[in-house]
């Protein structure tokens, strides 16, 4: 039989078996068959479609499993010899096999042995499945890589003979330790199932689906979510690892995950496939792994049967109630729920320009199918996020959040964002206290994992004086969702208006170091800057936030207050004007004008304009009472007589 050594490993590529100091080493069959492809290439660069052509042949196959089971090997090899050393990446291109290959033939019983004879786990079936749910496995005729390989193998008549007395003394080794041989041996999950899971982006062969590939990705994020015991990382922190390249076991560590779930989308013609795959991070390896075949108008089906099959695998001793939280909340009518996605991704994308087309799609959504309660959702999101970034103004945004919010619930009572994005209407614009206090926990009854809603609630208990249980309530929206950086940020908010001003700026340099990029944390960190009169500094985060949201007039007023408290009259004056000329053209919060005016200890314009804040409904009055930049006001009687006009409860 044909041998290869390296180092102090023997393979035998037609016996499956690999040896190490002359003992078996365990691999499972993919694992196995890529060592071969890349022993017997013996230092040549080989690309990854041509190793995923050869170890799955015959198959559309994630590039993430290549990934998967590299890493398996490199640890197999390590023990011996560094792995790095005998597997080498060429980045983006495939791997080349390092160290000195002997090749060379011996009689098959100088290598087959009953005692060294290993239980070589092999191929995790691929099941195909169609929109129904139906198929079969599609490993079952995958031939290995000596059958596809005879002339690698071929042996004369002697050698051919001494094989086969070697192959029946491995059958009864095999058969005296009780262990199976099969193509299809499966690994199985943990008894009890997993704890954790990370669902990274699914992939697509073509750009222009790629908001498809996202909405399912965020279809079963939010579908799992809603599993007990089970904990699921969220979009915002999966969605950072979108990259060809990524290796499943190497995020769930990161992420602290039992499983990592990846998938691939793929047209052909008037078909779609999704590929989907589940990794055991702990023992690295591949558990199962389905492909789900239909037409674009069989899209939700689909998903459905996707959500429920891992599921099952990864939680194998579902309750009834499991199962009928797992039916997914959406329409039948591919158009709609095609721009359900389109406006998903739009909005994914946090900018204004994203927002306002994600509206125009959720519109389209809702126009196709009115009984989509799911889009009204999105809407009420939407309409929110405006007014909360006054992009338009209050009334002209929070009347119609709630208004889709309504209709949402109307439609599914049972939909926990609905119930989130009204109790944000509720705190924000209508300022009614207790009818923002009882939505937020609903929202949390109905999904206790959204870490949005303790985002929000947490934001909302800290403007009714409730610190305490708002820093527990955004600890837990972090402990959802820790790598978030809006959530991270609003840990620095926390401290910020509560007077830690230190640990403030500890959070959100924590932030930043996270992510340089991220306007929020520099804005929130220049206000902080300046309650401790660094102004210079105050100044340069709010600078670096401007290339973000250029002539955004709530960062041009956060400047200009800077300015007006650092004695520098002329650039704070300059900073009103400039408010006053984008009024022309779009909506300006009143409430950012007045902080200039207090910041130049104009005490009668500052309450001109709050006055003016209070007629816009400005969402910004909640902050009345704790904003530290209105300080020098407080003393004033018409300030204490604007916060009483808040209602707020005692």
């Amino acid at each position: 039989m044909t041998i290869f050594r390296f180092g102090d490993f023997t393979l035998a590529p037609s016996e499956r078996l690999l040896l190490r100091a002359g003992q078996p080493v365990a691999l499972t069959g993919k694992v196995f068959d890529l060592l071969v492809v890349l022993v017997r290439s013996k230092g040549r660069l080989v690309g990854k479609d041509e190793l995923l052509r050869e170890v799955w042949p015959g198959l559309v196959v994630e590039e993430v499993n290549l990934s998967v089971n590299i890493s398996v090997l490199r640890k197999a090899l390590a023990d011996a010899r560094d792995g790095n050393e005998w597997i080498e990446t060429v980045p983006k291109r495939g791997y080349r096999f390092g160290g000195r290959v002997e090749v060379g033939e011996v009689p098959i019983s100088e290598v087959v042995r009953p005692r060294a004879f290993p239980p070589t786990a092999a191929v995790v079936p691929q099941a195909t499945r169609n929109s129904d749910g139906t198929g079969e496995a599609a490993d079952a005729v995958v031939p290995s890589i000596a059958s596809r390989h005879p002339e690698k193998a071929n042996l004369d008549k002697k050698t051919g003979s001494m094989r086969k007395r070697g192959m029946v003394i491995a059958l009864f080794a095999l058969i005296a330790i009780g262990a199976g041989l099969t193509l299809r041996e499966r690994v199985e999950p943990l008894a009890g199932g997993f704890s954790s899971v990370a669902v990274l982006p699914f992939s697509s062969d073509s750009a222009s689906d790629d908001y498809i590939a996202d909405g399912i990705t965020e279809n079963i994020i939010n579908s799992l979510t809603l599993l007990r015991d089970l904990r699921v990382t969220p979009r915002t922190t999966t969605f950072r690892y979108r990259s060809p390249t990524v290796e499943p076991g190497k995020v769930g560590v990161d992420l602290r995950a039992a499983a990592v779930i990846t998938g691939r989308m793929i047209r052909n013609g008037s078909k779609m496939r999704i590929q989907v795959d589940l990794v055991d991070v702990a023992r690295e390896a591949q558990i199962w792994g389905a492909n789900y075949e239909g037409d674009p108008g069989e899209l939700v089906r689909l998903q459905g049967r996707i959500v429920q099959d891992l599921a099952r695998e990864m939680k194998p001793a579902l309750t009834r109630e499991d199962k009928r939280l797992l039916v997914y909340r959406t329409t039948e009518n591919p158009d709609a729920y095609r721009a359900y996605l389109q406006a998903r991704y739009y909005w994914n994308q946090r900018s204004a320009d994203g927002i306002k087309r994600a509206i125009e799609q959720f519109r389209r959504s809702v126009e196709i199918d009115p009984q989509f309660a799911m889009a009204y959702s999105g809407l009420a999101d939407s309409y929110a996020t405006l007014g909360y970034l006054s992009d338009i103004a209050p009334r002209d945004a929070f009347p119609l959040a709630k208004q889709y919010a309504l209709k949402a619930l109307e439609l599914d009572p049972s939909l926990a964002e609905a119930h989130a994005s009204l109790a944000y209407e509720k705190f924000y614009f209508e300022w009614d206290w207790p009818g923002a206090d009882a939505e937020f926990k609903r929202a949390v009854v109905l999904n206790p994992r959204y870490p949005i809603t303790h985002q929000w609630y947490s934001v909302y208990l800290l403007a009714m004086g409730r610190s305490n249980e708002g820093f527990q309530e955004i600890r837990a929206a972090q402990e959802y969702d820790p790598l978030s950086l809006a959530i991270n940020t609003d840990v620095g908010f926390h401290y910020y208006y509560t007077g830690q001003y230190e640990e403030a700026i500890k959070q959100l340099q924590a932030v930043l170091d996270m992510n340089g990029n991220f306007a929020l944390a520099r804005i929130w960190l220049g206000r902080t800057f300046q309650q401790l009169r660094r102004y210079d500094d105050a100044l340069s985060e709010f600078q670096q936030a401007e290339v973000a949201f250029h002539n955004w007039p709530v960062l041009i007023a956060a400047r200009g207050s800077v300015e007006a408290a650092s004695g520098r009259r002329q650039e704070a004056n300059g900073a009103a004007a400039e408010l006053e000329s984008l009024a022309k053209n779009r909506f300006v919060t009143s409430y950012g004008v007045a902080l200039i005016y207090a910041g130049l200890n104009e005490k009668d314009a500052a309450f001109r304009w709050l006055e003016r804040a209070f007629d816009e409904r400005s969402h910004w009055l909640v902050w009345l009472r704790l904003d530290p930049r209105w300080d020098n006001l407080r003393s004033d009687p018409r300030f204490s007589i604007l916060v009483s006009r808040m209602n707020f409860p005692t």
